[in-house]
């Protein structure tokens, strides 16, 4: 099974060790160490945006991202382009489905556009990237 998910916990120097997961669920027994001793923005640069699904960290609270690579879907090819992390957080009311219900439908209507040429693939990844930029007004954004 893939590993979807990594784990990042907080040490107590502040600094943070990452792990695979299988999925987010599976906190109690995590893969081997991805990374150790990292800073909290150095977690996110261990992100593989074309194979994670989330990121889970543990600083005392637990909080999970959500993986949004900034791939478009076209006629031709998807090739990966980065991505951005997105905070699930009860006060921001997002839902999980929403984001993503949100992201495959935003995707599939710029994939239509670039094969229509209305748009070229680097203007449909910039709309794109501004767009779940947008998300930062009610929860937090990572765009490693």
């Amino acid at each position: 099974m893939a590993h979807r998910t990594l784990l990042a916990r907080r040490r107590e120097n502040g600094t943070y060790d990452v792990f695979r997961l299988r999925d987010r669920s599976d906190r109690s027994d995590p893969d081997g160490p991805v990374a150790t001793a990292l800073s909290f923005d150095a977690v996110f640069d261990h992100v593989a945006f074309e194979t994670h699904e989330s990121v889970v960290v543990e600083d005392g609270a637990r909080t999970t991202y959500l993986v949004v690579p900034f791939s478009i879907p076209t006629a031709d090819r998807r090739r990966p382009a980065g991505g951005a992390c997105i905070a699930l957080r009860p006060e921001a009311g997002l839902s999980e489905a929403y984001v993503r219900g949100w992201v495959h439908a935003t995707k599939e209507i710029l994939g239509d556009a670039i094969d229509r040429g209305l748009l070229t693939e680097r203007e449909a990844i910039v709309y794109l990237e501004d767009r779940v930029q947008a998300f930062a007004e009610t929860t937090e954004v990572i765009v490693p």
